[in-house]
């Protein structure tokens, strides 16, 4: 919109520049734009309402200055609504109302968009005042437009000064390794930053807070008199849960001094200010700081920001500068407190009920029963060994074949045999033959020699017969052969005692049990138990312990103690060798007993073995 040539408008706000200038200082856009509206009002022909709105950021506007004051702004919304969606100034007459009023509506732009708009409604006037009004308040609203953006570009700098303020104090904090010379660097540049005479650092040791450090001052009295008034100070601070701030008029009005009033007094301190410092939400110390003149509301929004960073990072010294008992004692408490806090419900949940888990295993008595791989053996095993040196010839049967009593196993080859007894037998008829001879002759020596000769004849003759007759090795009784196969060692040679077969009776068991070293002492012979073979998975065989034999076994790198046990039922169809798991019946014990008393018997024999 282009600006009317008006020499009485130019002139107008030339004059009014000065107290433009005094109007828009105000500390907050509403006071800028009541003071501006404020101004506008007398340059406007015959104003009936008009207000001022502004949009914080979030897109929507909202009135910051109205006159008359508290007059709505319904009449106005269509106007403000339609300036503020088109971007463009509205000068239109309300021919809805009576005397055709005037409504000016103004947009302004900030960052890009409309962030203020201007509604005025002026009585019917003439259309050249409507036009010289229209002209004011855009002149106006340029004046209007620059002070609030100086004052936000103002607002800008103040909190990036405030910013890099409290940046480097933090950094000269962290570069010292003790809390005590961050502490001191602390107040050292707060009383810096804040032009303070004395900053004094309270840390809370058990229930209070106790002086830890002062600006510039290396060292202090802790029994002195305005050292313990400083810690009742900030006490009191901590006590109430709130920062003070007060000045020295306070102290000469109060009747009754509280103990910041009375630090105040005693230090003559024109300036008080006691701000607290909290790590995680939870107080951890205070600042307590004096100067000539009184702390603002921005002054000790700028201490509780510092305050707030400085915290943590004084807590992390005082942490890392603990020792080790001291943080187990700390993650102690902490854990127990985030046992009765409420967060994390469902992780706590979950803690409570294994926690009733365990008292409910540990109180709830059950059967304790040793389990340990098993092996089904033959109640009577016989072993069919070579009975003397020869060759094998046949071997019928194999490991798993039952045989009857007297049946045929192996033969052993006879044809050494067989000649040795045609030799034996020749051998004892010459003998006999020449003991006749001398007999008859009447030579008693000859007739001794010779029937010394018969007499050996006849022993080998019935060694002889006596290997032909074993070369057949039969079985002993009605079994099934355990162990053996000579099917492929035809016409090999064997050695007097060599094992050729073990066998087992098909009625008569017996069950070993490999019992681990750790839970031999919990058995006794007749316990009783129950055996399921894998073979057999769905019948549960019942046995009663018979025998604990004293000379452990290694195997797999565990020492076993072998227990033999006796089937209850003998009709179970079982075979020499099946294996399986078996349990014997202990006793009784808790359920949390059962579950932890190895690793319990692990822990007693660890702590013995290195225990001096």
């Amino acid at each position: 919109m282009n600006l009317r040539d008006d020499a009485a408008l130019l002139a107008t706000v030339a004059a009014n520049q000065p107290d433009w200038a005094r109007l828009l200082a105000g500390p907050s856009r509403a006071a800028m734009a009541e003071s501006w509206l404020g101004w506008l009002w007398p340059q406007l022909p015959q104003p009936q309402r008009a207000v001022v709105l502004f949009d914080e950021g979030r897109g929507l506007l909202q009135a910051v200055a109205s006159l008359p004051a508290g007059e709505g702004l319904q009449p106005l919304s269509p106007w403000i609504g339609r300036a503020a969606a088109s971007g463009q100034p509205l000068r239109l007459a309300d021919e809805q109302r009576a005397g055709h009023p005037w409504v000016l509506a103004h947009p302004a732009g900030l960052a890009g968009r409309v962030r203020l708009v201007v509604c005025v409604e002026l009585a019917a006037v003439p259309s050249a005042d409507a036009d010289r009004a229209a002209d004011t308040l855009q002149w106006g609203l340029g004046w209007l437009v620059a002070a609030i953006a100086g004052g936000q570009q103002g607002q800008a700098e103040l909190h990036l000064q405030r910013s890099r303020a409290m940046f480097d104090l933090t950094l000269a904090t962290l570069a010292h390794d003790s809390f005590e010379q961050a502490a001191l660097a602390a107040v050292n540049g707060l009383a810096q930053r804040h032009q303070a005479t004395l900053v004094q650092l309270g840390w809370l040791d058990g229930h209070g807070l106790v002086l830890r450090s002062r600006s510039n001052t290396a060292w202090h009295d802790e029994r002195s008199a305005l050292v313990l008034l400083a810690e009742q100070a900030m006490n009191e601070a901590l006590d109430e849960r709130r920062n003070l701030a007060l000045v020295s008029a306070d102290a000469a009005a109060a009747s009754a001094l509280t103990p910041a009033l009375a630090y105040a007094r005693e230090a003559g301190a024109a300036a008080l200010a006691v701000v607290l410092m909290h790590d995680h939400e939870h107080p951890v110390g205070a600042l307590l700081l004096e100067r000539p003149q009184a702390f603002s509301d921005d002054d000790l929004a700028s201490l509780e920001a510092q305050a707030l960073l400085l915290a943590p990072v004084l807590a992390l010294k005082q942490r890392a500068a603990r020792g080790l008992w001291a943080h187990a004692r700390e993650r102690s408490a902490a854990a127990l407190h985030a046992t009765t806090d409420t967060s994390r419900p469902a992780l706590k949940l979950a803690g409570a009920g294994v926690a009733l888990a365990l008292a409910l295993a540990a109180l709830l008595p059950v059967d304790f029963r040793v389990s340990a791989p098993s092996v089904v053996e033959g109640e009577i095993q016989r072993a069919a060994v070579a009975p003397f040196q020869g060759f094998i010839r046949e071997a019928p049967v194999r490991a798993g074949d039952p045989v009857k009593r007297g049946q045929v196993l192996a033969r052993l080859d006879d044809k050494d045999l067989r000649l040795d007894q045609a030799r034996w037998e020749a051998e004892l008829e010459v003998a006999l033959r020449k003991e006749r001879e001398a007999l008859a002759s009447g030579n008693r020596v000859d007739q001794r020699l010779a029937s010394a000769q018969a007499a050996q004849a006849s022993a080998m003759l019935e060694l002889a017969q006596d290997k032909l007759a074993r070369t057949e090795i039969v079985a002993p009784f009605d079994g099934v052969v355990v162990r053996g196969d000579l099917s492929q060692q035809l016409g090999s040679p064997v050695e007097l005692g060599k094992l050729l077969f073990e066998l087992a009776p098909l009625d008569a068991w017996r069950v070993i049990l490999k019992i681990d070293e750790r839970d031999i002492a919990h058995l006794q012979p007749g316990q009783r138990g129950e055996l399921v073979l894998a073979s057999l998975p769905g019948q549960v065989q019942p046995f009663t312990v018979k025998r604990i034999t004293s000379v452990a076994v290694a195997e797999e790198g565990r020492n076993y103690f072998r227990v033999e046990a006796e089937l209850a039922e003998k009709t179970a169809p079982l075979r020499p060798g099946m294996e399986g798991v078996a349990k014997v019946d202990a006793g009784r014990a808790s359920l949390l007993w059962v579950w932890t008393h190895r690793w319990l018997d692990w822990l007693r024999l660890t702590a013995w073995e290195w225990r001096p």
